[in-house]
């Protein structure tokens, strides 16, 4: 090998000198199949051999290293923002090599139908109420569902909560989520509505096999349905933490033979030290207790105020008075 093969071949090694088909195998040799992997550079690679094939004039290959790129990026950074720029660069193409391999390939439609579902995921978590949020999670969880038990490509791979291995499994997972922000939309106008809509969310977060969503529901749902007398106006109410509290309170076994024997609801005292109070009740306490301490902190206000008025004028008499005997010193 002569020297200026010598120089090519070393050229080619580190980068320079390369056609786009070169660039483009290069995303997979110093990127994609390494172990571990260097997503940062197969972008880099793939971008740049989608613009040489530009150049070259082959617009197909130009496609798909500028889909890989988008693809490799998204997995790189986990910017879920870039969702739609990822879709457009999938769409002019029918087939992307699958995530990970050089040969085996796929239909962007299904990758395209994945992360268009987490499009609606990433919208649901940006919604400002609970009713908005619904519809999101279950626009995602019907994308999933007509994806049937297929495999998810990208899911696992940007780090997501929830399952991220078969489609069916995270449609439950997102109906689940739908259903449970639905709960919390309407819980405040129908206590017994909301409980529904919660039993609706546990049986989703069960299929999707997800626990740590279970046990949440599952605690919801034995506070939603919990029912207390108001130890202040008497009044039967749905929903702990919602509609009544416990409120902390001297109790005793007499208070409890007292409500017993005249046939009254002893849960309004079955937790020890509380007692549990309507939030009409517990809420006209809390503010009136707070308008009487701001009365309160304004007479101090006041009173401290004049203190260090009074303060403040015994010091600058003191002052006045030293600085007369200073100049007194000075003329003698």
């Amino acid at each position: 090998m002569g020297l200026f093969d010598k120089v090519k071949a070393v050229g080619k090694e580190i980068g320079i000198g390369l056609n786009a088909q070169e660039q483009y195998q290069r995303a997979y040799e110093k990127g994609v199949l390494l172990q571990p992997p260097d997503y940062s550079a197969a972008t880099k690679h793939f971008a740049k051999a989608s613009e040489m094939f530009l150049q070259e004039g082959d617009e197909d290959m130009a496609r798909l290293a500028k889909a890989n790129a988008a693809l490799y990026e998204l997995i790189d950074k986990r910017n879920l923002n870039t969702l739609r720029e990822v879709i457009r660069a999938l769409e002019p193409i029918t087939e992307v090599p699958c995530i990970g391999s050089q040969d085996e390939m796929m239909q962007t439609s299904l990758l395209i139908a994945e992360l268009r579902s987490l499009q609606c995921e990433e919208r649901a978590k940006q919604c400002g109420n609970y009713a908005d949020m619904t519809q999101e999670y279950m626009e995602a969880a019907e994308g999933f569902m007509k994806l049937g038990y297929a495999p998810l490509h990208i899911s696992e791979r940007l780090k997501l909560d929830g399952p991220v291995e078969k489609a069916i499994l995270r449609a439950f997972y997102c109906e689940g989520l739908s259903d449970y922000y639905s709960a919390l939309s309407v819980v405040l106008s129908s206590p017994v509505q909301a409980h529904d809509q919660m039993q609706k969310a546990a049986s989703c977060f069960r299929q999707a096999m997800v626990t740590d969503w279970s046990k949440t529901v599952d605690d919801y749902i034995a506070k939603v349905s919990s029912k207390s007398h108001c130890w202040m106006c008497g009044r039967e109410m749905q929903g702990e933490d919602v509609f009544f509290k416990y409120y902390p309170a001297e109790t005793e076994e007499y208070h409890s033979q007292l409500l017993e024997s005249s046939n009254e609801d002893l849960r309004m005292i079955d937790n020890t030290g509380h007692v549990t109070v309507c939030t009409v009740c517990g809420s006209a306490i809390e503010n009136q207790a707070d308008r009487y301490a701001t009365m309160r902190a304004d007479e101090v206000r006041a009173w401290a105020d004049q203190l260090f008025q009074q303060t403040n004028e015994v010091l600058m008499n003191h002052s006045e008075r030293l600085r007369s005997l200073e100049r007194v010193a000075h003329r003698h």
